[in-house]
């Protein structure tokens, strides 16, 4: 029986240092991108107590930034979807990194 791929982008696996920034940019987070998508990725943490919901990450060796929504959690992963900063220029009420 073949698998079919249901997701809507192909996944990247990757092993890219980043950071987790909520709070007003007063908690960060160290974190490692495992799988990257045009839409979401795939995030390694310590542990996943303390991650809001919403936030923002920073992967600085692509010098690129997501506004994230976490879709699902495990003790020490999580999966996001996200919208870069610069595709919401106009948008009220958001603080940009």
């Amino acid at each position: 029986m073949k698998l079919v791929e249901n997701r809507k982008y192909v996944r990247k696996r990757t092993f890219l240092a980043a950071k987790i920034y909520f709070n007003d940019k007063q908690s960060v987070i160290d974190c490692t991108v495992s799988e990257l998508t045009a839409g979401g990725a795939r995030l390694r943490v310590v542990s996943r107590i303390g991650i809001p919901d919403h936030f923002i990450l920073i992967i600085p060796s692509m010098e690129e930034s997501y506004i994230c929504w976490m879709v699902w959690g495990e003790m020490t992963e999580i999966g996001v979807t996200f919208t870069r900063p610069k595709d919401l220029v106009g948008q009220p009420d958001l603080r940009l990194v």
